[in-house]
C-alpha cells in the first residue's frame, strides 16, 4: 500500500513536468459530466468519448518523438519514404477526417508491424520488406488509418481514464526490468499508446475502412487478403529467425491477441469486398513492378539486418563475444547502418572498454547525427568515466530526441546525484522510479536527494520503498539507518 501511494506521488510529479497533459487530465475530471458523448465520424453514431479531436491531435503530437524511437528509429531512405508518403497521403485525403495532420515514417526494426495516430503513420522495415506490391501496402496503411478515423485510440483512452484517470498516458517504460544493467538495455521497452490493444470489433471495422479506401483509389481490394497473409507469414518468419514461437514473444502474442483467427478474418474481408460499391482498377490495381523497384534497396539491406538481429539477441542474452562476431559480419556487408555501430558500442560498454565504445557511438553518429541510442550511449560512457558534466549534456540531448526514454531519465538523475545537485536529480529519478519501481537502487537514491532538499516526509517514503524492494544492498542499509534516525521507535515506559 505504501508503494502504491509512493507511485502516485511519482505520477503527480511527472505530470507537473508535462503541464499540458496535467491540465488536460484536470479538465477531464471537471468536465466529464458535460462532454461524455461525441458523434463518431465513421459511423455517425453518438458514443462515449472523453477526448476531443483537438486533444487527440495533441496526444499524437506529444507521442510522436518517443514513438519514433520505441520502434527502432527512422529508416533513412528519402526516395522510398517520399514514394510511400504519397500513397499514405492519398489514402488519408480519401478518409473521413482528411483535415487531420499526417506524416509517414518507416521504422527501422525487423519486427513486422504498422500503426497510426493523428499525425503519425508508420510501417516497419520488417513488414515492408515482405510486401509484394503497392496495393498490399495501401491495404495495411488503409487499415491503420481506419483506426485513426474511427477514433479507436481516443475511445480506448476514454475508457481507461474512467478506470484510472491519467494511467493511459503515463510512462510505464521498462516495467518488470530489474538490476543494475538497466542502463545498458538497448532500445526502449516502454509502453505507448500503440501497445493498448484494439478490440476485435475495432479490427474488423478498420479492415472494412481499409478495403474501402484502397478500392476508391483504384487498388485491387483483393490484395487486402494477400496483405493479411503476408503479415501472418512475416510474423512467423520473424519469430523463427529468433528461435522462438509466437507465444514465446510477448509483444507478438499481445499484438495478435485481439485479431480474429486468420481463416475467419480472411472470410470476413472477402465479404467486405463483395459488398463494396462499384469500383474501377487503375491499370492492374497492384503496381508490383514499381513497388519492387522502389523497395529493392530496402530488401537488400533488410537481409543484412537479419544478421544484426541475431547479434542483438546474443547481446540481450549476455553472449557478448558471439554478438560481436555476428555484428562484424553485418558491418562487413554494410558499414553505413548506425544501429550496427551502436550495438558495437554497447558491447564495448559491457566489456568496460570505454574508448572503443565512444569510438563506436561516434561512428554511428557520423552516419546519423541525431541517432538517439548512440547519444544515450555516449552519455553512459561519460557517466561510467565519472565525467558527470558531459554525461548531463549527452543525456539531455537524448531526452530531446526521445522524451519517454526511461533509461535516460535514470542516467541524467544519477549524474546529478553524483554531482550533489540533488534538487535537479529528483524529477528524473522520480520518472524512472515510476517506470521501474523494483529497481534495486532507485528508491534509496531518491530518498537521499529528497532528504538533502529537506523533504523529509517524501524521503521517509522513499527509504521505506527501498527496504521493500532491496533491503540488503548498500542503499538498503543506508535507508534502514536513515529511517531509524528520521522515525525513531517510540520509547516505552
Amino acid at each position: 500500500m505504501v508503494l502504491q501511494t509512493y507511485q502516485l506521488w511519482y505520477k503527480i510529479l511527472f505530470m507537473k513536468r508535462n503541464l499540458h497533459i496535467f491540465i488536460v487530465l484536470l479538465n477531464l475530471i471537471i468536465f466529464i459530466p458535460l462532454f461524455s458523448c461525441a458523434v463518431n465520424p465513421v459511423s455517425g453514431e453518438r458514443e462515449f468519448m472523453l477526448v476531443s479531436e483537438e486533444q487527440e491531435v495533441a496526444i499524437g503530437k506529444e507521442a510522436a518523438p518517443s514513438l519514433k524511437w520505441e520502434f527502432g528509429g527512422p529508416y533513412e531512405d528519402r526516395a522510398l519514404e517520399a514514394y510511400l508518403d504519397k500513397i499514405v497521403r492519398d489514402l488519408w485525403k480519401n478518409s473521413e477526417r482528411p483535415h487531420l495532420p499526417v506524416k509517414f515514417y518507416i521504422q527501422n526494426t525487423s519486427l513486422p508491424n504498422a500503426f497510426a495516430l493523428p499525425g503519425y503513420v508508420a510501417i516497419t522495415r520488417g513488414l515492408l520488406s515482405e510486401m509484394e506490391n503497392e496495393a498490399q501496402f495501401a491495404a495495411v496503411m488503409g487499415h491503420e488509418i481506419g483506426h485513426v478515423m474511427a477514433r479507436h485510440t481516443a475511445k480506448r483512452i476514454s475508457r481507461m481514464q474512467m478506470q484510472q484517470l491519467g494511467v493511459a498516458i503515463g510512462a510505464a517504460a521498462l516495467e518488470g526490468k530489474k538490476g543494475g544493467d538497466t542502463l545498458l538495455a538497448i532500445g526502449s521497452m516502454g509502453s505507448s499508446l500503440l501497445l493498448l490493444k484494439y478490440d476485435r470489433d475495432q479490427e474488423i471495422q478498420s479492415d472494412r475502412l481499409g478495403v474501402k479506401y484502397m478500392s476508391s483509389l483504384g487498388y485491387d481490394p483483393h490484395e487486402a487478403i494477400s496483405a493479411h497473409k503476408v503479415l501472418e507469414e512475416s510474423v512467423d518468419n520473424y519469430v523463427k529467425r529468433l528461435g522462438k514461437s509466437r507465444s514465446e514473444d510477448s509483444f507478438i502474442s499481445g499484438l495478435l491477441s485481439t485479431h480474429p483467427r486468420a481463416e475467419v478474418r480472411l472470410s470476413e474481408i472477402q465479404e467486405m469486398i463483395d459488398k463494396l460499391p462499384a469500383y474501377s482498377l487503375k491499370k492492374d490495381g497492384k503496381f508490383a513492378r514499381t513497388f519492387h523497384s522502389e523497395t529493392r534497396k530496402l530488401n537488400e539491406i533488410n537481409k543484412i539486418y537479419h544478421i544484426y538481429d541475431k547479434a542483438e539477441q546474443d547481446y540481450r542474452e549476455k553472449k557478448y563475444e558471439e554478438a560481436e562476431k555476428g555484428l562484424q559480419e553485418a558491418i562487413k556487408l554494410n558499414s553505413s547502418q548506425a544501429p550496427f555501430h551502436n550495438l558495437h558500442g554497447f558491447i564495448k560498454l559491457q566489456q568496460k572498454k570505454y574508448d572503443e565504445a565512444d569510438k563506436a557511438f561516434g561512428k554511428a553518429l557520423s552516419i546519423s547525427q541525431s541517432y538517439q541510442p548512440s547519444i544515450y550511449g555516449r552519455g553512459l560512457v561519460y557517466l561510467y568515466r565519472e565525467n558527470y558534466d558531459k554525461a548531463v549534456v549527452e543525456f539531455k540531448k537524448s531526452l530531446a530526441e526521445f522524451p519517454g526514454h526511461a533509461q535516460t531519465h535514470f542516467g541524467l538523475g544519477k549524474s546529478y546525484y553524483h554531482m550533489n545537485q540533488y534538487k535537479e536529480a529528483i524529477s528524473y529519478l522520480a520518472n524512472f522510479a515510476q517506470a521501474v519501481p523494483e529497481h534495486p537502487e532507485i528508491h534509496g537514491m531518491l530518498g537521499i536527494c529528497l532528504e538533502k532538499t529537506n523533504d523529509t516526509a517524501q524521503a521517509v517514503m522513499a527509504y521505506k520503498n527501498q527496504l521493500l524492494v532491496a533491503p540488503d544492498t548498500e542503499l538498503g542499509q543506508h535507508a534502514k539507518a536513515r529511517l531509524a534516525a528520521l522515525e525513531p521507535a517510540p520509547v516505552t515506559k
